[in-house]
């Protein structure tokens, strides 16, 4: 058993220690100018006293901390090592934390530290090895905050620094010159103009009692005067709240209301598009007397759409689904596919993207699943927070949804989602709050549904109390369309704007009625202002508005390279027996059968449909339903001509396989037969059962019959039954891969791309496993009605594999599960915690012949009698070449090792025993630790 210990003085006392209003309070310059002022100290320390360190820095009121060349050895199994000294300190001082390094995912760590007292507004991450960007809000301005190790390439520094800076005051920390244009470097600290005066004075940092002070210099940067004038808003070293609140104050009432409600940017019934809208989802107008621009917003589950093709001319990359991202587990792929969209809606006109869908899948009948991001809530929290992040990274405002419990779309109009509060913060709204945190949405979208009765976009505790006050959220809530039901109660409940309500709600409740409220004193005018604020300031922290939107043409070659990696890397190999798959030279015959695979791939249905793309919109059209939420769309990217590209030695034909029979024959022709499997699904109704309709479970038995050496490709909206799985030695589900599906399932089916991608949720036998097998109203023609509640208190926070463990079912694959051409071992690993961080190592090895990257999963099994048994706490994907071994290491999300307590709304990691498993899905553990945590708060 191990213990672990808190090796650091961190007590209470930090927290009296710097509970003081000093803290808050903006630096003085010796004129008495506002200032921000860095601390760069000269080495880390390796252990200190936190209250004694936390009063120097009160003294100091510190903005920002940081150092150079810091050098952290990895831990191994018989050498655990404390975790940083200085993580624990931001921890508990609620301060945000950076180790930058060029090898983010190294037990070894080398790099710099930044550490910041400041909110972050928006900031760089795995994108940018190497390379970190905070935006940081004292209250009044902002500054651009920007590091570098010596490994980040240098050119891309300079892009990074350009692309996000966007005015603000910017200090480059660590810079060997002034190369980077528009800084003046002085005390080996860059600067952009915004700052008036600079001074350096040394100091020295006690750590404790007996170790020697650390020398460094306190850098004093006086912000320039306010530019004034008749435009203050338009003064780029304020920041994104000063701006909102100076334009607020000139606008009309008239002005205030106009930003409340949205109109349907693609017109009412047919008619002309509201004056100024480009053609989308929704249009509120800009005040020309003020600068503000207008609002164009754009659908954008899986990529920028073009409803009815609209727009002459615009088309945008179809991405593949959320599921296939999720299914790569890998950050960095979700940030560049949320790049990909906030840069086309950029150069489509769009400044407002509808994207982030972080619902939770709880049941794989959900025709919406293909819009998320799993079963998991840390998973899908920070793959969607990655990809809002990318999104805003190109100036677009993106949002976050659909805000809560939105995990069925039967009667979701109407239906009550039933679940338990601290299940509820466990589970979905942790997922919400993951995302929330690493993508700092600019607007956050309430759901059509009711929770606990109440509807989404009336909900009090949603929006007002957990939402803006205990996640201090600074951006707007936008209704979902059609979500609105009453003016005042949703305004007051925390709505800050009704989406198209002339269209989709019984009334625009957010013009007349709320006028009348506002008149009445019914809804304070400090709301109303409120409510104008929130959106301004989402627009402001985004660039909308010095950064607007150009009509330009976009980056196919880009848009298709993101997609690519999304389906190569998110594509799972379920099976492989007797190595089927890669196929190898010796294969010369193949037939592909079905899933009009000579045409494209299918995609989902609703709102987030892309119909036109750079290859042309559907390549099968006429497929029923043909009218909403169809028309069943596929993407014009051919798995039958993809193969024949990567095996123009091979002779390759097609059969469609509407006749079984026929289908057969030709499989017993061929040395291979891969069976293309489809299953559509939509926005607003559900899937009747998980099995494959259209006589493709006949097909595919007929074919593994007449040939043993069968593939079954699946392109599915999530898990469906496989009564044929024991007859097909190789499965590959690619969920609905995009533009580039047939593209990416060449190149894994042939081993020009080795499977990497795991499942992001549980794949049941069948239905039977489910908490709720049968459920009322499902489908286009349902025999019952649906019912008014949905009873999610069933299985609470145990959603998916946590369902399975608590109630000891075996599922068909499990939560974590695929497979890869190669192999990987795991020895070594090693575990240490303090206070709310749990650190992991472990050194993993490609043990096979060729290169290929394996998912790390770190998971927490709860001391006996929890009501989860279970929690993915952390993971780490890792690209290796054959023989090569890397130690790696997992840091553990902190909420996942707690639970949420209801009475004091707090997150309290319990005393008690433990077992980390290192895991290669989520019935496999691989490594274990057995360890005690001790009581604690997490922050």
């Amino acid at each position: 058993m191990k213990t672990i210990t808190k090796p650091l003085a961190l007590t209470a006392a930090i927290t009296l220690s710097l509970a003081a209003s000093a803290w808050a309070a903006p630096t003085a310059t010796t004129d008495g100018a506002d200032a921000f002022t860095v601390l760069s100290l000269e080495q880390a320390p390796k252990w200190l006293d936190a209250a004694d360190v936390a009063a120097q820095l009160q003294a100091m009121n510190v903005d920002a901390l940081t150092i150079g060349n810091v050098h952290r050895e990895a831990d191994t199994s018989g050498t655990s090592r404390v975790p940083d000294p200085l993580e624990a300190l931001a921890d508990q001082l609620g301060y945000t934390y950076r180790f930058v390094s060029a090898d983010p995912a190294s037990a070894e760590r080398r790099g710099s530290i930044v550490i910041s007292r400041l909110p972050v507004e928006a900031e760089s991450g795995i994108e940018a090895p190497g390379m970190n960007y905070l935006r940081l809000n004292d209250g009044r301005h902002v500054v651009a905050l920007y590091t570098h190790t010596a490994a980040a390439d240098g050119a891309r520094f300079k892009q990074l620094i350009e692309a996000s800076r966007v005015g603000a005051p910017a200090v480059l920390l660590g810079a060997n010159d002034a190369a980077v244009a528009g800084f003046d470097a002085k005390d080996e600290v860059a600067r952009s103009n915004g700052f008036q005066s600079a001074t350096s004075t040394p100091v020295t940092l006690r750590i404790d009692a007996d170790s020697p002070a650390i020398a460094g210099k306190l850098l004093t940067l006086g912000y320039a005067a306010p530019a004034g004038g008749d435009t203050p808003w338009m003064d780029t070293t304020l920041n994104a709240d000063a701006r909102a609140r100076l334009i607020v104050a000139k606008m009309t009432d008239d002005e205030k209301f106009q930003m409340l409600h949205s109109y349907f940017g693609l017109g009412k019934d047919g008619g002309p598009l509201p004056e100024g809208a480009v053609g989308s989802a929704g249009f509120v107008p800009g005040v020309a007397r003020l600068g503000i621009p207008s609002q164009q917003s754009a659908d954008a589950g899986v990529g920028v759409t073009n409803p009815g093709g609209i727009r002459k001319g615009d088309h945008a990359t179809a991405m593949p689904s959320g599921p296939s991202t999720a299914s790569s587990w890998n950050p960095e792929v979700a940030f560049a596919g949320g790049a990909t969209m906030g840069r086309e809606a950029w150069q489509q006109r769009f400044n407002i993207l509808l994207a982030g869908s972080v619902n939770l899948q709880r049941d794989p009948r959900n025709g919406r699943n293909f819009e998320y991001a799993g079963e998991d809530p840390l998973l899908a929290g920070r793959l969607v927070g990655e990809s809002i992040r990318g999104v805003q990274s190109q100036h677009v405002v993106s949002t976050m949804k659909h805000f809560a419990l939105n995990d069925m779309e039967t009667s979701r109009n109407f239906h009550s989602a039933e679940i338990g509060e601290q299940a509820m913060r466990e589970s979905d709204l942790l997922a919400f709050e993951i995302a929330l945190d690493i993508g700092k949405p600019g607007s956050v979208m309430c759901s059509y549904n009711r929770i606990n009765g109440t509807y989404g976009c009336e909900h009090d505790y949603l929006m007002n109390q957990v939402l803006k006050q205990e996640w201090k959220f600074p951006g707007f809530v936008m209704s979902d369309w059609g979500g609105v039901h009453s003016g005042s109660k949703a305004a007051l409940a925390g709505l800050d704007q009704q989406s198209a309500g002339e269209v989709f709600d019984k009334a625009v409740y957010f013009d007349q009625p709320l006028r009348l409220a506002v008149a009445g004193g019914v809804v304070p005018r400090s709301r109303l202002d409120d409510m104008v604020v929130r959106i301004l300031r989402a627009m402001f922290a985004n660039g909308n508005f010095d950064v607007p939107p150009q009509h330009q043409p976009i980056d196919d070659a880009a848009g298709f390279a993101a997609a690519q990696r999304t389906v190569e890397e998110g594509s799972v190999l379920l099976r492989n027996a007797d190595n089927l798959l890669p196929l190898g030279p010796e294969v010369k015959r193949i037939v592909i059968i079905g899933g009009h695979a000579d045409k494209g791939v299918i995609g989902g249905g609703g709102s987030s449909m892309v119909g036109w793309t750079a290859k042309g919109t559907n390549a099968v059209p006429g497929v029923l339903p043909t009218t909403w939420p169809g028309p069943v769309i596929f993407h014009p990217s051919s798995p039958l001509e993809a193969l024949r590209a990567e095996r123009p030695d091979a002779s390759i034909e097609y059969v469609d396989g509407r006749n079984v029979a026929a289908a057969a024959r030709a499989a017993a022709a061929a040395d291979v037969a891969i069976v293309f499997a489809t299953q559509w699904s939509a926005e607003s109704v559900d899937l009747p059962h998980m099995k494959l309709p259209d006589n493709q479970d006949a097909l595919i038995a007929g074919v593994a019959k007449a040939n043993p050496k069968t593939v079954v490709v699946l392109e599915t909206n999530g898990p469906v039954e496989l009564p044929w799985l024991q007859q097909v030695p190789a499965v590959l589900q690619a969920w609905y891969p995009g533009i580039r599906g047939g593209e990416g399932i060449a190149a894994l089916l042939t081993g020009k791309v080795n499977p990497s991608g795991r499942l992001p949720v549980t794949w049941p036998v069948d239905a039977s496993q489910l908490p709720r097998p049968e459920v009322n109203g499902l489908g286009f023609k349902p025999k019952h009605k649906p019912d008014d509640t949905i009873d999610y208190d069933i299985e609470g926070a145990n959603v998916g594999y946590k369902w399975f463990a608590a109630k000891g079912l075996t599922p068909q694959f499990a939560f974590g599960h695929g497979l890869s051409y190669t192999q990987f071992s795991y020895e070594n690993l090693s575990a240490t915690a303090m206070g709310q961080r749990l650190v992991a190592t472990v050194d993993i090895r490609n043990t096979g012949k060729v290169a290929g990257a394996d998912v790390a999963q770190l998971y927490l099994k709860m001391p006996e009698g929890s009501a989860t048994p279970i929690r993915l706490i952390g993971f780490q994907k890792v690209t290796l070449q054959p023989g090569e071994s890397r130690r790696i290491r997992i840091e553990a999300e902190p909420k996942t090792l707690a639970s949420f307590d209801t009475a004091d709304k707090q997150w309290k990691i319990a005393e008690g025993r433990y077992e980390l498993q290192l895991s290669r899905s989520a019935n496999e553990p691989l490594q274990r630790i057995p360890f005690v945590l001790g009581d604690t708060v997490v922050h």
